[in-house]
């Protein structure tokens, strides 16, 4: 019987094949380096920066989707949830592409519809049509968009809840977080306190003192124009500041507007006129979440006892953004007053409501 020798392994295919795996493995790292060498100042920059700090946060984005370790240390995820932020609509923003716009599609493929200015002259491109004549009886006239809400009639006033004002002693502190953010006509965040979520604040502490007597400090302070991703940051010191001088309030609100774009599920009707619903948001791993839950539940419970469906309910985190504050007292909430879909005078005319809310939790009987 013939016994063969086992042929040896070919050794130069098997180094050269190894080597090609070890080249592709060290391409991947130096890309990786390379991307990361690339993204990270922008990161950094985003937590420093006002307003181009929102807009850095697609670098985030696709640095936190990259990089998990990094999304804990640079940045928070609550905060881009809050910020409305999207990886999609900030690439379709590169390439001009406005989904609220389809007549912008249209442009792109249509060259001959733009008017250019002369040679050399840098006009904004406009819109050209080609003229035509109507008569009244082809157009149809689109009136403004209604919500055509059902209206209940509520009872909004109770004397009975009103006592002595004293100003030496206050009991509700309101503060904003995001204090720029605004409402529909304004755009979605203004400086000017009249215009935006301070307007709000403003119009409820007059009337929890003018009507109900409950002293009230409303705090105007900006705290997310230098750096909207630092904003919990800021605020904090502000809270400690008033807890520090008076020790606790029997309630601390974070006032706030959301970011919803349907106006009906932020819009209730009473007596009359459309109001912003109110909604609860809570950080679960607070320390002190079952007493802040106790607190927003009574509220909740008396909100639907007194106006029912103006409540949204509760939105939870976990931990949310330095817990929302609600780490630091027993009574402290942070309240979502409508959207930037509803008007200014929406969430102003809101805050008779919840005003009668808050006035049964602090001056009704217990």
């Amino acid at each position: 019987m013939d016994i063969k020798e086992p042929k040896e392994k070919n050794i130069p295919n098997y180094y050269k094949a190894n080597s090609h795996q070890n080249l592709k493995l060290i391409f991947a790292i130096i890309s990786f380096i390379a991307s990361v060498i690339l993204i990270l100042p922008f990161a950094v920059k985003a937590t420093s920066v006002g307003e181009t700090s929102r807009q850095n946060t697609f670098y985030i984005q696709v640095l936190n989707n990259a990089m998990p370790i990094v999304k804990t240390s640079i940045f928070n995820e609550e905060d881009l949830a809050e910020g409305g932020f999207s990886i999609k609509k900030e690439v379709l923003s590169v390439f001009n592409i406005d989904l609220n716009n389809p007549l912008a599609l249209v442009l792109r493929e249509i060259p001959s519809m733009y008017q250019e200015g002369e040679e050399g002259e840098n006009h904004e491109k406009s819109v050209i049509f080609n003229p035509f004549k109507l008569s009244e009886k082809d157009i149809s006239i689109e009136q403004e968009q209604k919500l055509d809400l059902p209206d209940k009639t509520v009872g909004v006033y109770n004397p009975k809840l009103k006592k002595t004002l004293n100003k030496a002693k206050p009991e509700v502190l309101i503060y904003h977080t995001h204090t720029t953010e605004s409402f529909a006509g304004i755009g979605k965040d203004s400086l000017q306190s009249d215009k935006n979520i301070c307007a709000a604040g403003d119009a409820l502490a007059k009337e929890l003192e003018e009507n109900y007597g409950i002293s009230v400090i409303h705090d105007k302070t900006v705290h997310n124009a230098a750096s909207y991703t630092e904003s919990y940051a800021r605020s904090g010191p502000t809270v400690d500041k008033y807890l520090k001088k008076y020790g606790d309030f029997k309630l601390i609100i974070d006032l706030h507007r959301d970011s919803v774009e349907n106006k009906k599920a932020v819009t209730t009707r009473m007596n009359g006129e459309d109001v912003t619903k109110i909604m609860f948001v809570m950080a679960k791993k607070s320390p002190r979440y079952k007493k802040n839950l106790a607190v927003v539940n009574n509220l909740i419970k008396i909100s639907d006892s007194l106006f029912p469906g103006y409540c949204r309910g509760i939105y939870d985190y976990n931990y949310g953004t330095k817990y929302f504050h609600q780490n630091k007292s027993d009574n402290a909430v942070l309240i979502e007053m409508g959207s930037y879909v509803n008007s200014i005078e929406e969430a102003k005319d809101s805050t008779k409501y919840l005003g009668r809310i808050i006035a049964e939790h602090i001056n009704g009987k217990k």
